[in-house]
């Protein structure tokens, strides 16, 4: 994250890096802006961000809008490649990676929220002090002149927080005793905002405050008058006290009047004195209960939960009784948030407090009827008048609280069963209740679930113990060690306490000792806390069948697994698996982030680990989950190839899986697939080469198959990751001997590197490639290196070896009968003539693939062939036919989804468009090109693209833009170690000289 930038939107969109001003762009960039940045670091789909910008009527081009906008804000914030990315691409949407205290709406919100902690500790001045300080973020509306609903929406909102906060800071000076000083902000604001009652409530105490009661009573006579007659209703009823107040020329309270038992919490003031025990019902000589256990004092995080929860808890005049269930994993902090709330709701709750821990997360939880044994005699019930009977007992417990002002708080339940007998029948009560476990059926007011804590959090947690400066020192090492704790609070703690017990230690030792995942739960351990043991008392409550399979999903369910891959590792049904993980979801020992989807947190999982190396069955439960697993992805990876490339069998090609998977109707469902599980099908394949050696042929076999399975999807999935995996297959197959396996793998690797341009790798890889097919006689494998062979040397411009290449992987594909690997190398073979100077044989050739080419089922290769053949027009300077060509190739595209092609049509577009002389539109589509190869990460693209953009910029009489641009693609091409560097700097020098002449 940067430290030296500032966000501001309170008011006209800034942004500052450095104490200089950046430019934010025109009005719809800045909402794009605006909108991630009020996310608060979540991030948004490319749709919800349309929706924000310009709903409902967005254009037809608002997509394309949308990534040159990301594009422009990505160059204007990060000036440094080599730092972390702020804008990040998600999916088809973005994400803002910053402080939320670089924001000043965000810090707003931070200052208001610790000025009700201030206020509520009984420090005023402090308190007035924050809201001043959020006051000043202010400089205009919020937003100002900025587009679409989102921008809109986010004006009243922030707009509010702003009315909010003032209202707040006259109620702060108020209790400073500053009445005469604040008299005229009231009536100005008053006199601008004349519907908000509270404000002339704190007009009339200011103006009696000053001996002015006349004055006091005028103000209440105009509100009720103007009430009257704009909204057609009567003063509320604190107002109207206050004015009775001032008649009888009564004292006034200290603050604004309330409901006497339970006024809201959040930015309002104490509850006035209890009312007078006369005026209640006769009720028994009671005792007060105490029970609450000691707050933590170093309570962190949870504001908005405490806020949502306070709220609920003390809002006075409804006639159910609030009940707050907080529900989460163990070592989740449920407990400590129930007693930080509990401890500052129970002012509101004069007649005491009651705790419980129902043991719910061990094996014996605790009776209901014992625990209301013991609340009737902390409430003065004498033990041998309690009926024997829990629903009677029960019946007493109501009885006993009607009319009285108790909070509950039932610590650890296991279900709803046990939390029913306890709760009280008196609205005038409140429960708090924790469980691991959603209490469905339970009349619960507001269900909080919580969730890990966030970066920042985790870090004040971290400071808050082991110390702000050694946390300040070490800023890597201390993100790297709350990451490592999975932001679990309990975990985070217990790390933070065994560096406080070793000073001499620095962070980075011990991230050390967390980074083995099987070790790591033994290091989480420190005096009476440990993380095992919150996880423990989960898994004891889960059955044999449960517990098996919580322990053979860990390895694989990385970071997650869908329904159907956990059913086919586990040899189960959908309907089967799906209850089986619903049930370890309801006891907290599985995530169900999405439907039909379940993950472990990461320290639940190195939980389950640990279980697994302990169980002598594991290594056997293990090999045949991982070994259904894989046959199920590569029973879905087969159908996905051949919709990839329709033209080769894919049952010819890879190995046939013996487990059904998958099928899929279309391309595009294909593609969905395979994004969706390509992280699982990574994770498989590294487990199944990380195994305990040696690996079974088999297994080994199925992953290096589902590599080359998923290999023609290329940047459309993230190929680097795939190829890692792929490296480390082909070092264990190569030790074991196993040359199928070996080439296999080893041509992903180099197909990978090529795919990036990184040409030494890539021949390396191909070489060992080519050795290992020639070995194992894997000739399906041997044409598509020697493919890949033929394109490195294009890249080199070596277009005779190229060529030679080309022809061999044609010969073969034709023997071996796969139509698409036929057609891509003769594409590829008229691309390196068109190169060499072939332009016209290359036409021909392209001509020809077109006239063969038809259907759905070929949309790559059509895509590739009008490419190519656009090119071949070009060169005949044939530039209206090569530009029609470029567009019926991105019609294709668009229709087929295929992004990397799209790229390069559009750049290879623009460059006709140039010589055209229509420079405008040469410049959109070379910047929509060069957006989506940085989107893509598409290095060798990238360049063109750059390359073709600084001629387009020269053409229109932009000569710094155009060198700069040229600058970069010549930085690019030499980075990649390519001969194209030769013409960007060619150009470079160009337009240098011209510059200076």
């Amino acid at each position: 994250m940067r430290y030296d930038i500032w966000f501001s939107v309170l008011g006209a969109v800034r942004v500052r890096r450095g104490g200089k001003d950046l430019t934010a762009g025109p009005p719809q960039q800045q909402a794009l802006l605006a909108a991630l940045l009020l996310r608060a670091g979540r991030g948004a789909s490319a749709h919800e961000l349309i929706g924000a910008i310009w709903g409902e009527d967005a254009p037809g081009s608002a997509l394309a809008s949308l990534r040159t906008y990301a594009w422009r804000l990505r160059q204007m914030l990060e000036e440094d490649r080599a730092e972390p990315r702020l804008l990040v691409s998600l999916r088809d949407g973005y994400q803002l990676v910053v402080l939320p205290v670089s924001v000043d709406a965000h810090l707003a919100e931070k200052l208001a929220a610790d000025a009700v902690q201030a206020r509520e500790a009984g420090l005023d001045e402090e308190c007035r002090r924050l809201l001043t300080q959020a006051l000043e973020l202010w400089r205009g509306e919020p937003l100002a002149g900025l587009p679409g609903p989102f921008a809109e929406q986010q004006r009243s909102r922030l707009g509010e927080l702003r009315l909010a906060l003032l209202e707040e800071r006259f109620d702060s000076d108020l209790r400073l005793g500053r009445h005469s000083f604040v008299i005229p902000e009231l009536a100005a604001f008053a006199e601008e905002y004349p519907l908000r009652e509270r404000v002339y409530g704190f007009q009339m105490r200011a103006l009696y405050a000053c001996g002015r009661q006349a004055d006091a009573l005028a103000v209440f006579t105009r509100a009720r008058r103007l009430l009257a007659e704009e909204l057609g209703v009567d003063p509320g009823p604190e107002l109207t006290a206050l004015q009775a107040q001032v008649l009888a020329g009564e004292p006034l309270p200290p603050a604004p009047g309330r409901a006497p038992q339970r006024a809201p919490v959040h930015l309002a003031a104490p509850p006035g004195p209890a009312a007078p025990d006369e005026a209640r019902p006769a009720q028994p000589a009671l005792f007060r209960p105490a029970q609450l256990p000691a707050d933590t004092a170093d309570f962190i995080g949870r504001a908005h939960e405490m806020r949502e929860m306070c709220q609920v808890l003390t809002d006075a005049g409804g006639t159910a009784m609030p009940v707050v269930s907080i529900t989460g994993m163990g070592g989740i902090g449920k407990t400590t948030l129930a007693l930080r709330l509990a401890h500052q709701a129970k002012q509101h709750f004069v007649d005491g407090q009651l705790y419980a821990d129902l043991g719910g997360n061990g094996l014996e939880p605790a009776d209901p009827g014992i625990v209301l044994d013991s609340f009737l005699t902390a409430l003065g019930v004498s033990g041998h008048t309690l009926p024997a009977l829990l629903e009677d007992r029960a019946r007493l417990f109501r009885s006993t609280l009607d009319g009285r002002h108790i909070l509950l708080l039932l610590d650890n339940a296991r279900d709803p069963a046990q939390v029913r007998p306890l709760l009280p029948g008196s609205a005038d009560c409140a429960v708090v209740v924790t469980s691991r476990v959603r209490l469905t059926g339970l009349p619960t007011t507001l269900q909080t679930a919580l969730d890990v804590f966030g970066t920042d959090d985790s870090l004040e947690l971290l400071a808050s113990t082991a110390g702000a400066r050694r946390v300040s020192d070490e800023p890597g090492a201390a993100l790297e060690l709350v990451t490592a704790c999975g932001h679990l609070p309990l975990a985070v703690r217990i790390v933070a306490a065994r560096l406080a017990a070793r000073p001499q230690w620095q962070i980075a030792t011990m991230v050390g000792r967390l980074a083995d995942e099987r070790r790591r739960i033994g290091e989480l351990r420190a005096g009476d806390l440990a993380v095992a043991a919150a996880f423990e008392l989960g898994y004891r409550q889960l059955t044999e069948h449960q517990a098996r399979a919580f322990r053979r999903l860990a390895p694989v369910a990385r970071p997650s697994i869908s329904l159907a891959c956990a059913a086919a590792a586990l040899g189960l049904g959908e309907h089967e698996a799906e209850d089986l993980l619903e049930a370890l979801v309801d006891a907290a020992m599985l995530e169900a982030p999405l439907p039909e989807r379940y993950r472990f947190h990461d320290l639940v999982r190195a939980f389950a680990l640990q279980l697994t190396t302990a169980s002598k069955d594991s290594g056997e439960d293990d090999a045949a989950t991982l070994a259904r697993l894989l046959g199920h992805l590569l029973a879905g990876g087969c159908s996905a190839f051949q919709h990839m490339v329709p033209g080769d069998p894919a049952e010819v090609i890879l190995t046939a899986s013996s487990v059904p998977g998958p099928r899929f109707p279309g391309l595009s469902e294909a593609q969905d697939w395979v994004s969706t599980e390509f992280d699982c099908i990574v994770n498989a394949v590294l487990v199944a080469a990380r195994g305990p050696a040696p690996v079974p042929a088999r297994t080994l076999r199925m992953a290096a198959d589902l590599l080359v399975a998923l290999s023609p999807f290329g940047k459309s999935i993230p190929y680097g990751r795939l190829a890692e995996a792929a490296r480390e297959v082909a070092e264990v197959a190569a030790a074991q001997g196993d040359d199928y396996t070996t080439g296999r793998a080893r041509f992903v690797c180099g197909n990978a590197a090529l795919q990036n341009a990184r040409l030494d790798e890539a021949a390396r890889h191909t070489a060992l490639a080519s050795k290992a097919c020639h070995r194992a006689d894997d000739r399906v494998i041997l044409q598509q290196t020697l493919n890949d062979r033929g394109l490195i040397a294009q890249f080199q411009q070596r277009y005779g070896d190229a060529v030679r290449c080309y022809e061999q992987a044609i010969g073969l594909a034709r023997e071996l009968g796969h139509r698409s690997g036929e057609l891509t190398a003769i594409l590829n073979a008229a691309q390196a003539r068109l190169r060499s100077g072939g332009a016209e044989e290359a036409a021909r050739i392209c001509e020809q693939a077109l006239g063969a080419l038809h259907g759905a089922a070929e949309q790559h290769c059509i895509a590739y062939a009008l490419f190519v053949h656009g090119q071949a027009l070009h060169e005949l300077k044939s530039h209206a036919a090569a530009v029609a060509r470029y567009r019926e190739c991105l019609d294709v595209c668009a229709a087929a989804g295929i992004r990397g092609q799209e790229a390069q049509a559009r750049f290879r577009l623009a460059e006709t468009l140039r010589v055209l002389g229509r420079f405008d539109e040469a410049r959109s589509e070379a910047e929509r090109s060069l957006v989506m190869c940085e989107e893509r990460g598409a290095e060798h693209d990238r360049g063109y693209a750059l390359l073709i953009l600084a001629r387009v910029l020269a053409g229109l009489g932009d000569a710094r833009g155009a060198l700069t641009r040229a600058r970069q693609a010549d930085a690019v091409f030499a980075g990649l170690g390519l001969p194209d560097v030769r013409e960007a700097r060619d150009l470079a020098g160009r337009l240098t000289a011209v510059a200076h002449g």
